[in-house]
């Protein structure tokens, strides 16, 4: 344990004000979801938007898991990706050879770094914008049971996001491949699975990775859920990104670092 304490310790050194996910990636991270939430709010405000009906708690988290989640999961895999790039995991591994405690060390400070940029995100969301447009986000209510479902839900999905990029960085070290490939699956795949014929679209639908997830987070369904609720979804989210995790794991302790 004193030896992931200090990589973890290693990992949050790594983070100067010049790195990318310091100065740039946790900014847009905040930024985005409030800026769009609060340029929705002002355009139904003066009806230059149809926001009729308003804004609801299970709702509310939208915009950050839309891209919250994912500009922090670029950051991880863009990290742990340099690692290699630079070739500073060849220094890391002749010093400490049990090859799982820098990915591990990694997902520990990114994942507290990703759970605290969405619990904070979420909370201006939820608290700040309902006393700034009360007529259009009156029900928005951060402390109901819908809000704390948003407000826990949001980063553990921005945590599990993290791991399953880093994940998949781990079996292919290409951080735009990586990344590239959960928002197809995200943007293209889900979006396209309802479309299949014969109900098999809609019955594929319901395992939708992400649709659970968002979920579990909070979000309110588009379907109904197969594993008896907003927790057997995240739960089951969580199974895959584990698993996806642990064949990294895998890869990793197979890969000729020096070559691959």
């Amino acid at each position: 344990m004193t030896a992931l304490r200090r990589a973890v310790s290693a990992e949050f050194a790594k983070l100067s004000v010049r790195s990318a996910m310091v100065n740039t990636l946790i900014p847009l991270a905040l930024i985005i979801p409030i800026l769009i939430n609060v340029g929705l709010a002002a355009a139904a405000r003066m009806n230059k938007y149809n926001g009729q009906g308003g804004m609801d708690t299970n709702n509310s988290g939208y915009w950050i898991m839309v891209f919250s989640t994912f500009i922090l999961m670029a950051g991880v895999v863009t990290s742990y990706c340099g690692e290699f790039k630079d070739k500073t995991a060849e220094i890391q591994f002749a010093v400490q050879p049990r090859r799982w405690m820098l990915p591990v060390a990694k997902a520990v400070a990114f994942g507290v770094i990703a759970m605290a940029v969405a619990f904070t995100t979420t909370l201006v969301v939820m608290v700040v914008i309902p006393r700034v447009f009360p007529d259009v986000w009156e029900r928005v209510d951060a402390f109901s049971a819908d809000g704390l479902r948003v407000l826990i839900g949001v980063p553990v999905l921005t945590l599990l996001i993290c791991l399953l990029g880093q994940g998949i960085a781990m079996i292919i070290p290409r951080p735009g491949v990586a990344i590239l490939m959960i928002v197809l699956w995200k943007w293209g795949a889900e979006f396209l699975i309802p479309l299949i014929p014969g109900g098999v679209g809609t019955q594929a639908m319901r395992f939708s990775p992400f649709r659970n997830a968002e979920y579990g987070a909070g979000q309110f369904a588009t379907t109904d859920s197969p594993f008896g609720g907003p927790n057997g979804s995240m739960a089951y989210f969580a199974a895959i990104v584990l698993v996806v995790f642990g064949i990294g794991l895998w890869r990793l302790q197979q890969r000729d670092v020096a070559t691959d």
